[in-house]
């Protein structure tokens, strides 16, 4: 697959690489579709990109150590930074020329958008009575429990004893106490706290979601060894409030209006753009 937009040609990498991006926000699109949109994005991208390299072309060496400066402090300093993404400061000039053209994107964006509205209180109202499904506190539960690292040569002998510490938890041992006793687990009393599906492991959700509160589970496995785990207290779903939720969905909504302003602007220009897409 060849794309050209204005004389620039796509790499298969960044081709190839916008598919997998495609795919994983649309898991039930069909491989036609994913390519079509994948194909769409990089034309879009290179349009948008050109354009603020021509409108927005000079950039002081001032505001470009300053975000420089901004990304390293995020992640603690250079020595930091550096190890997190395998990289020395000899990348510098390659890190910069990157920030440099993601300032002019940026700036060509902020001026496109400038004059958006921000939105009003009843389009916040209509958009959350659209959308109420969407904004739902889970379900969660208040949990601990007792874990043992599983000794590879002698894993009976972990679950023997686990079998033990289970059945002083029947015979009315505190739990957390006994956790502060028994189990391999930082937490204090093997506390873990409220959690939602899916913030643990599988095997320990299965369980845990299926308990009843004050109940003492059976000794279960997961990658991290042996588990006995209790219930203290359970949330069901909720429904949010239009209050709780507001600014996330003025966010939204703010969003998708600029969105669409900067896709409208795109469109416009696609009439008198030179694009090539071969194979």
């Amino acid at each position: 697959m060849e794309i050209i937009v204005n004389g620039e040609k796509i790499s298969s990498e960044i081709y190839e690489r916008e598919i997998q991006n495609v795919r994983n926000n649309n898991r039930d699109a069909s491989d036609k579709e994913i390519k079509k949109q994948a194909q769409q994005n990089i034309i879009d991208q290179a349009i948008i990109r050109q354009k603020a390299n021509k409108q927005f072309a000079n950039i002081s060496e001032k505001t470009l150590n300053e975000e420089f400066g901004k990304l390293i402090a995020r992640y603690g300093g250079k020595e930091q930074f550096y190890q997190r993404f395998n990289l020395s400061e000899q990348d510098d000039g390659g890190i910069k020329k990157e920030l440099e053209q993601n300032i002019r994107i940026t700036r060509l964006l902020e001026y496109l958008t400038k004059d958006v509205h921000e939105p009003s209180l009843e389009e916040i109202s209509t958009y959350y009575k659209e959308n109420k499904k969407a904004y739902v506190k889970p379900e969660e539960l208040h949990a601990a429990h007792i874990v043992k690292q599983i000794n590879a040569a002698d894993s009976l002998s972990t679950f023997k004893e686990m079998k033990e510490i289970r059945k002083e938890l029947l015979d009315g041992s505190d739990f957390a106490e006994t956790a502060d006793k028994h189990s391999g687990c930082d937490d204090a009393g093997g506390d873990l706290g409220f959690f939602p599906r899916g913030k643990m492991v599988e095997e320990f959700d299965v369980i845990a979601f299926s308990m009843e509160v004050g109940e003492i589970s059976p000794v279960f496995q997961t990658q991290f060894g042996y588990h006995i785990a209790t219930v203290y207290e359970k949330k069901p779903e909720e429904q949010k409030t239009l209050e709780e939720c507001r600014e996330e969905i003025k966010e939204t909504l703010n969003y998708n209006l600029k969105n669409d302003c900067v896709g409208k602007w795109v469109d416009e220009l696609k009439k008198d753009m030179e694009i090539e897409i071969k194979g």
